[in-house]
């Protein structure tokens, strides 16, 4: 899990961020994780990176750990439906991602908003996921 933080959010942190600042209220937390994967302090560092680069970018970042995806019958349909419910990136620019992934069912996507996939392609998140997230 330390290298998911010291490689992955940074990442995100710097390929994310082409947008001009507009600071706007925010959730009471980026990190929701269901599956207790991280540490108080892992979960509160990243959320507060996280924090500090929605308020410099305003593009909003959440991570979502989960044992199942209930319902849905794909990740990818899972994170594209909690990214809605929670109202991931601003809605004028819709410049949200959602980092779902479950330690249980070995599984994890990446899921962007319109104006974030312009920069974060299918191919970049499948090579981020592959490269990074499941070696570390």
């Amino acid at each position: 899990m330390k290298y998911f933080i010291l490689f992955l959010a940074p990442l995100f942190l710097f390929t994310l961020s082409f947008c001009h600042p507009e600071i706007e209220e925010k959730p009471d937390s980026w990190v929701f994780d269901h599956e207790n994967i991280f540490t108080k302090a892992q979960e509160e560092h990243l959320d507060s990176l996280i924090t500090d680069f929605e308020q410099r970018t305003t593009n909003e970042i959440v991570m979502i750990t989960v044992h199942d995806i209930g319902d849905s019958k794909t990740m990818a349909e899972h994170a594209t439906m909690l990214g809605n419910n929670l109202g991931v990136g601003k809605k004028d620019k819709d410049n949200g991602l959602v980092i779902l992934f479950s330690r249980n069912l070995r599984e994890t996507f990446l899921a962007t908003g319109y104006g974030t996939e312009k920069i974060l392609k299918d191919e970049v998140c499948k090579q981020i996921v592959d490269s990074i997230m499941i070696p570390h």
